[in-house]
């Protein structure tokens, strides 16, 4: 397999968690014969967007590189408290809670949930302990295995008879736009900001000629396999609006479409696909927070920082995930439109940079043509 691809499947993996995983199923239930519009505006914020970042990024090989062009002090400053509020403080504690809500109905008692969450935690400590090898664990095992179990999801509602549902609640009067809110939702264009430092790590491991630009190819690819696949959640969704929309949640509809298609297995089929998805996101986030802390910090070695992190994030997932959640979140949702203007002003810098270069060409191309016609080689 192109080592590209195998670069875009594992940041799709990384992006791809359970956050992500009901957004399109949801919206595709609530918007109903309106969910084009709907998904459209989605697409912007969830896969263009975070795309968008990376490749903004890209030019100066990591973000914290990137805000350092704009204020020296501000990039450390950032980029430690996004790391600290997308890793240990949320989304990593998040994907145990939310992978193992999924099999409570084999966890019934509070010691086996405790368990499964120090488990679920070994796990990702296991796949991230080497990160050069995580492209190999999420792009070529984890990644297309979270795939086929999607499709097993959604190809049969695809071939099965349709009924679609009248678009409800904001998505009947302005689908495009509340799509375009319910992606900005999933806060990926933060992700961006972090995910980088791993992919140029693995594309350092693979000793690609042009390190730039692979990790702005690497972008598009993971781009295009999130707009696939949000397109098949919410459209085989659509498809089964009706039927589906007694349910509440999108982790409730997923559940409630393999039900459909498979039965009792349906069951076993939705919660394998959220504790894929959210052991590759968790394993993501350990890897990228413990390599920056690392290379920032450096007082610990990756592997301390790496089980510190493990540790913090299984400790919150059991006791304290619900005071955090009441703040960070909020705190999260006042960083976005910052990083959205950080982001802007590194574009600015880059085209700048550009322009300067090009202008340095075109000031030395006449000198040189210059230069070569006083003094002729002679045959």
């Amino acid at each position: 397999m192109n080592k590209k691809i195998i670069l875009g499947i594992t940041l799709f993996s990384m992006f791809f968690g359970a956050g992500n995983l009901i957004f399109a199923p949801s919206l595709g239930v609530q918007a109903g014969s309106q969910v084009w519009p709907a998904l459209a505006g989605m697409l912007i914020t969830s896969v263009a967007m975070p795309v968008l970042a990376i490749c903004i990024i890209a030019p100066y090989g990591t973000a914290s590189h990137m805000i350092s062009r704009i204020s020296k002090p501000l990039g450390p400053i950032f980029m430690t408290l996004v790391y600290l509020l997308i890793g240990p403080c949320i989304a990593i504690p998040r994907t145990a809670s939310t992978a193992l809500e999924m099999w409570q109905w084999m966890l019934p008692a509070s010691w086996m949930r405790i368990m499964a969450v120090f488990l679920f935690f070994g796990v990702a400590w296991c796949m991230a302990v080497r990160p050069g090898k995580l492209k190999d664990i999420l792009g070529k095992v984890m990644g297309p295995i979270l795939l086929l179990l999607i499709l097993f999801v959604c190809v049969p509602l695809l071939a099965g008879p349709e009924d679609v549902a009248a678009s409800t609640g904001a998505f009947s009067t302005a689908p495009f736009m509340t799509g375009l809110n319910e992606g900005y939702q999933t806060m990926d264009i933060l992700a961006a900001f972090c995910f980088g430092i791993l992919i140029t790590t693995s594309i350092q491991k693979m000793k690609l000629s042009n390190p730039r630009k692979s990790l702005a190819v690497a972008a598009l690819w993971a781009g295009v396999l999130l707009c696939a696949v949000y397109i098949l959640l919410a459209i085989s969704c659509a498809r089964s609006s009706a039927s589906l929309q007694a349910y509440s949640n999108g982790a409730q509809i997923l559940s409630a479409a393999a039900i459909q298609t498979w039965g009792s297995f349906g069951q076993i089929l939705s919660g394998m696909i959220f504790l894929v998805a959210c052991l590759n996101v968790c394993s993501g986030l350990l890897a990228c927070c413990s390599k920056y802390f690392e290379e920032t910090f450096g007082k610990f070695s990756y592997r301390s920082w790496l089980i510190l992190f493990t540790l913090c994030g299984a400790i919150t997932a059991c006791t304290g995930l619900d005071s955090i959640l009441s703040w960070s979140g909020t705190l999260l949702s006042l960083i976005c439109p910052i990083a959205v203007v950080i982001l802007v002003v590194g574009l600015f810098h880059t085209l700048k940079d550009k322009g300067a270069h090009q202008k340095e060409q075109n000031l030395i191309s006449p000198v040189s043509a210059s230069t070569e016609s006083e003094n002729p080689v002679s045959e």
